[in-house]
């Protein structure tokens, strides 16, 4: 193996030592036990393979009119289209960095799958960031436009059906913010 190889194996133990750290930090936080898809989410590649987006968050039947008006404002602000473009230019983006790395460093074939899950895992936290920000605009749109009280009972029957998960353990992991982080955010927007 190359130097260049031997680093990216370094970097792949490093970010399994991370994920660990989040692990016991995310169980720490709310004194449980890691989940049983915490082995599928610390092993690199693995979690490439098996996303580890556990326990999804559900909303209650009864939370139908904000759930509608949600999803109305994700497509009303073509937030399924700016998802899209990031991840076609994000591919793009991996194979000329592949291309460019790979090349001049001779790396084989196991080199380049390394280099390009670290470069698919930075991606892929951009992409939660991305997401986050328009769950939080949805959840904003849908609460303007229904009665007062809707939007904070749906918020409030998603966090007491959702299984908890750190601020960290969500951007790293998740799509969607969790019920206790889009509260703050409609708390947020409703003070402006």
């Amino acid at each position: 193996m190359s130097s260049f190889e031997w680093i990216l194996l370094g970097l792949l133990l490093f970010e399994f030592l991370l994920r660990c750290a989040l692990e016991i930090h995310d169980a720490r936080a709310f004194q449980r036990k890691p989940d049983s898809f915490a082995l599928a989410r610390i092993l690199p590649i693995v979690n490439d393979i098996f996303p580890p987006e556990s326990n999804f968050s559900k909303w209650n039947e009864n939370d139908g009119a904000f759930v509608k008006a949600h999803e109305k404002a994700h497509a009303e602000l073509h937030h399924e289209m700016v998802r899209k473009f990031f991840w076609a230019s994000s591919l793009v983006c991996i194979a000329l960095l592949l291309g460019a790395i790979g090349i001049p460093f001779h790396l084989n074939l196991l080199g380049l799958l390394f280099l390009f899950h670290l470069i698919f895992n930075f991606a892929k936290i951009l992409f939660h960031f991305i997401c986050f920000a328009q769950e939080y605009e949805a959840d904003s749109v849908a609460a303007k436009r229904l009665q007062k009280g809707v939007s904070k009972r749906a918020i409030a029957n998603l966090m007491a059906s959702e299984f908890p998960r750190t601020r960290l353990f969500a951007y790293v992991y998740r799509t969607h913010p969790t019920a206790r982080m889009r509260d703050a955010a409609l708390n947020r927007s409703k003070a402006h």
